[in-house]
């Protein structure tokens, strides 16, 4: 046992952010006791060398995981990655809960093709079990009536088969679909989430974001060496404690890469957003995707780029709509940016939008 404890006192999330230049705030550092506490029962398994074994006796059920739900910018979605690069078992995934329903619908769909007459939602849930015994979800929201109507068969089978969950939320797992057609499908998934995982509310404080980047302006301009240097360091600030990583966010079978992402924050050049053949659609799913976006050299924009300042509407439409926040490069200010006369009405709501959101 004393090993156990030591190897947590070395992996406590206060002393692993402290390291990154994180400084927990109350509120964070009373949630960071209950990763500590999920950590330690790993680590039990390792010191041990038994978690092989109860992995495949799927002993992982006496595990309860994690449901931190709380205000927004309150560093619930940094404190769940530091405890998953943490964890050191091979079954482990981690990704947003959209994207992973996204994945479900898909395979559900590919297994009606091949087994005809057969609980595909059961087959599903058993192969997802066997990928991921930890899980973690960043950002669990059911708006979805597709989602709803199989949450609770599928995690029935993945909660059977020794899958723990962590997720993040904005609100408490009774919020979940609240008001949603045939709600009552849904209510067996909450249940069984009170059950297996442990509900925490992660006390109000400041936003994270506001904190780091108090101070700062959100739109640049113009592009030159100086401005480079700012929103590379703006990036490295909201990034401290993240893996910067690239990521695809998949529509239609379309693939649209980001270079960077790190923190929810999603950093691409105004080439690779706008200038390419994307549909509000795309930007739709975007904004689903990222808390916040950060556009390097953003151009001039005119009735030469016009399908360019079409997107950039579509755009800023998206992460306005979903509450987004935005800081930018660009060659002049925002009101200044569009000189043209084919979009000059609807970009009037366009420097409305990007006044509010450039406002983390």
């Amino acid at each position: 046992m004393a090993n156990i404890l030591k190897i947590n006192e070395e992996k406590s999330q206060s002393l692993i952010a402290s390291n990154k230049s994180i400084i927990f705030d109350a509120g964070q550092a009373f949630v960071a006791k209950f990763f500590d506490n999920l950590l330690i029962k790993f680590a039990k398994f390792q010191t041990e060398n038994f978690i092989s074994k109860i992995f495949i006796k799927n002993n992982t059920k006496e595990i309860k995981g994690l449901y931190l739900y709380g205000g927004v910018g309150r560093g619930k979605s940094m404190m769940m990655d530091l405890f998953f690069h943490q964890v050191q078992i091979k079954e482990k995934r981690r990704l947003h809960f959209h994207d992973f329903m996204k994945e479900v619908h898909q395979r559900i769909l590919e297994k009606r093709k091949i087994e005809k007459n057969k609980d595909t939602v059961l087959l599903v849930g058993q192969d997802l079990a066997k990928k991921a015994k930890l899980l973690c979800f960043d950002e669990m929201e059911v708006k979805d009536i597709a989602d709803a109507m199989i949450l609770s068969r599928l995690f029935e089978v993945m909660f059977a088969q020794g899958t723990i969950l962590v997720t993040t939320s904005n609100q408490p797992p009774d919020g979940l679909y609240k008001d949603g057609l045939h709600r009552d499908r849904i209510l067996p998934f909450i249940k069984n989430l009170k059950l297996k995982t442990d509900v925490v509310e992660i006390p109000e404080g400041e936003d994270w974001r506001k904190r780091s980047l108090s101070g700062q302006k959100y739109w640049l301009n113009p592009v030159n060496k100086k401005n480079r240097e700012k929103i590379n360091e703006i990036f490295k600030t909201l990034s401290i404690g993240f893996e910067i990583i690239s990521e695809n966010v998949e529509v239609s079978g379309r693939k649209i890469n980001i270079p960077e992402v790190a923190a929810g924050v999603a950093r691409i050049s105004f080439d690779d957003l706008c200038n390419k053949p994307l549909a509000a659609a795309d930007y739709i799913e975007i904004a689903l995707r990222y808390k916040g976006i950060i556009i390097d050299e953003i151009p001039n924009l005119n009735d030469n780029l016009r399908n360019e300042t079409r997107r950039f509407i579509w755009l800023v439409d998206a992460l306005y709509d979903k509450n987004c926040f935005l800081i930018a490069n660009a060659k002049a200010y925002f009101s200044d940016i569009y000189t043209g006369e084919h979009w000059k009405f609807e970009f009037q709501r366009t420097i409305s939008r990007i006044t509010e959101m450039s406002q983390i």
